[in-house]
């Protein structure tokens, strides 16, 4: 997703969940498959290969799950340490299954 605007709006949503140190925000979009972006802050992570290797390994999940919902989602990882794939995918499954 590059749209700036749009993501700004996710971030100043008030509509989330939280699973695990994974935020996940929620806008009600009309958007049929959902869109979703990736945020892993420079802050927790200097090193740019550990932000993409998060970042892959969360976007893997999300394929491997099935989302049945329509929208925009904004996925922020604010853990310390990298979870493996298995805890992210878990994390993800169990986030989605509470907001439906």
């Amino acid at each position: 997703m590059k749209n700036k605007k749009l993501i700004d709006q996710l971030f100043r949503s008030s509509v989330f969940f939280v699973q695990n140190e994974i935020k996940v925000s929620r806008d009600n979009g009309k958007e049929s498959p959902p869109f979703f972006c990736v945020s892993v802050p420079k802050k927790y992570f200097n090193r740019a290969v550990d932000r993409n290797k998060i970042r892959r390994r969360i976007k893997a999940a999300l394929n491997n799950i099935d989302v049945k919902a329509n929208g925009n989602y904004l996925i922020v990882y604010n853990n310390l340490d990298i979870m493996s794939y298995k805890k992210i995918e878990r994390s993800l499954t169990a986030i989605f299954k509470q907001k439906n």
